[in-house]
C-alpha cells in the first residue's frame, strides 16, 4: 500500500512539474511574440503583425480611440503611425488555460500623423490560443508621464 501511495504521489509531482514547465514555455513564447510584434512595427512589416493579431482584434490607443485590425494595418501601411525604435521591458505573462494576459512597457521613438509621440508606454495585450496558435485579441496602450 505504501508503495502504491508513493508511486501515485511521484506521478502527481511529475505531472505538476510538466504543467509548470509547459507554462514557462508558453510564457516565453508570448514574450517572444511581443518582441516580434514590436520589431514588426519598426520594420513596417504588416504581414508579421497580421499573423500576430487576430482578425477580430480590437485595440485602444493612448488617446482612448478604439481600432480594429484593418485600421491598425492601414495606419502602418500609410505611415500614419510609425516607429523607428521600440524596446520592450518589464513584460509579465499570466496564462489561464487558452487565454493569456501580457502586460509590459516599452520605450519608443514614434510618430502619429507626423507628430512626435516618442516616449515611454505601458500596455496590455490579451491573447487566445486558437487551434494551437496564440493570437492577440485585444490591446490597450497608455503613454506614461515624463
Amino acid at each position: 500500500m505504501k508503495t502504491l501511495v508513493s508511486i501515485c504521489t511521484a506521478m502527481l509531482l511529475m505531472t505538476g512539474s510538466a504543467i509548470a514547465a509547459d507554462m514557462s514555455t508558453t510564457q516565453q513564447k508570448l514574450v517572444d511574440m511581443e518582441a516580434a510584434w514590436s520589431k514588426a512595427i519598426v520594420a513596417k512589416d504588416t504581414t508579421a503583425v497580421s499573423a500576430i493579431v487576430a482578425d477580430d482584434w480590437m485595440g485602444q490607443n493612448p488617446g482612448g480611440k478604439m481600432e480594429d485590425k484593418a485600421g491598425l494595418l492601414a495606419d502602418m501601411k500609410s505611415g500614419t503611425t510609425a516607429a523607428t525604435s521600440m524596446t520592450n521591458h518589464d513584460v509579465h505573462v499570466r496564462v489561464m488555460g487558452k487565454m493569456a494576459v501580457v502586460q509590459g512597457a516599452d520605450d519608443e521613438k514614434s510618430t502619429n500623423k507626423g507628430k512626435d509621440t516618442s516616449g515611454a508606454y505601458t500596455w496590455m495585450d490579451v491573447f487566445e490560443n486558437r487551434d494551437g496558435k496564440w493570437v492577440a485579441i485585444a490591446s490597450q496602450v497608455t503613454k506614461t508621464a515624463p
